[in-house]
């Protein structure tokens, strides 16, 4: 089913989420699919759906709440306010937390990503933990931004429309556990800045 990503619906986002439920929804960049960063065998239901195990990313409300799952250095921390929230996935070492460890999958860092967009930041604030982000395909294909093929593709996934459609290649990726910061994947964001 597609509702618009607005306040109005945000209730039923959040109930999704609580209920172990996958979500679509819009970020500044791709839309992504979400689930409660905590629950694991929520987690394990969107592995399923993509068809892959591997590290994923969570949505945090602002970049204090950083500190509350990954250890955060003053220079790296300098370089993250130019950075968040936008278009930007940052890695850094995983501190001990109630994420699911399944989020890291047997890597030593997070991804972490604070998105230029209300909805996902509203819905970490209001569901009281991070959501996972990750990109809306099964494992090999490209990821879909089309919310009409998103909804043929995953017929049973509650999709949270945004108004404005955008074109992206998905956030960029730095890893930020080592010095200097080393680019994974050149996304929307340019960096160095």
């Amino acid at each position: 089913m597609i509702y618009p990503a607005t306040d109005q619906y945000i209730d039923l986002a959040h109930d999704a989420l609580k209920n172990g439920d996958i979500i679509v929804y819009p970020t500044d960049t791709l839309y992504g699919f979400g689930v409660d960063a905590t629950n694991s065998d929520a987690i394990r239901k969107l592995n399923r759906l993509k068809g892959r195990v591997q590290p994923l990313s969570i949505v945090l409300e602002s970049i204090q709440q950083i500190k509350e799952f990954a250890l955060l250095e003053q220079e790296a921390e300098e370089d993250i306010n130019k950075l968040l929230p936008g278009g930007y996935t940052v890695l850094l070492p995983t501190k001990k937390s109630d994420l699911s460890p399944l989020v890291q999958s047997g890597s030593p860092n997070t991804g972490i990503r604070i998105p230029d967009h209300f909805f996902p930041i509203k819905l970490v604030k209001l569901l009281g933990k991070p959501i996972i982000t990750t990109s809306i395909n099964r494992h090999g294909n490209e990821p879909l931004n089309d919310v009409t093929q998103v909804e043929i593709d995953f017929p049973n996934v509650d999709i949270f429309e945004d108004a404005e459609h955008r074109i992206s290649k998905g956030s960029t990726i730095i890893d930020f556990s080592i010095s200097p910061p080393k680019i994974i994947r050149d996304g929307d964001g340019p960096y160095p800045l």
